[in-house]
């Protein structure tokens, strides 16, 4: 059985809760916390269980987010990093790690 880590990134977007894996580019949104990580775990599993029951895991995993974005959030945590006094973003951000087995029925 294979497994998977993927990361997420939340963050408040004013009464928003937006939800990013950068290595599957796929986003969400909720009001709450807790309702972003719950989409974003679902849009992932989702995601793999249609990748892995059409075959197309060595395609489509991981597929991650264009440049950027990816370029974006890499200089928002340099930025975050050289600060004292994070940025409301960081107030709200989580990691949320998702495991799926490579063979799901």
């Amino acid at each position: 059985m294979r497994e998977y880590t993927f990361h997420g990134i939340i963050e408040k977007d004013g009464d928003v809760y937006c939800a990013l894996c950068l290595e599957l580019d796929i986003a969400t949104e909720s009001d709450t916390l807790e309702g972003a990580k719950k989409n974003l775990k679902e849009a992932v599993e989702g995601y793999i269980e249609s990748v892995v029951r059409d075959g197309e895991e060595d395609e489509f995993i991981p597929r991650p987010a264009p440049e950027e974005v990816i370029r974006e959030y890499e200089l928002r945590f340099k930025r975050y990093l050289s600060s004292f006094s994070p940025p409301e973003l960081y107030g709200y951000s989580e990691i949320v790690h998702v495991r799926i087995p490579q063979a799901i029925k």
